[in-house]
């Protein structure tokens, strides 16, 4: 099991660099098939990541890694 850890600033006060930053880092995670991906703030968030996508070209492999990290970081500023 590998993990990513991050220490971002609280996840209330994320600014748009904040999402774009972990967007990139939460889809690298991804694509290198990482379990999860731990955010270090005023709490501590692991995150279970899917599975990379392994079928079609490099740049449908990313796209997918970062539309689910999209979908990642919507649900933590929602939450």
């Amino acid at each position: 099991m590998r993990t990513t850890k991050i220490t971002p600033k609280q996840f209330s006060m994320m600014t748009l660099d904040d999402k774009i930053h972990h967007t990139k880092e939460i889809a690298n995670a991804i694509q290198r098939g990482e379990d999860f991906y731990t955010i270090v703030g005023t709490e501590v968030r692991h995150i279970e990541l899917p599975t990379p996508q392994v079928a079609g070209t490099m740049t449908q492999q990313r796209t997918y890694a970062t539309m689910k990290a999209m979908d990642i970081i919507e649900q933590i500023n929602i939450s």
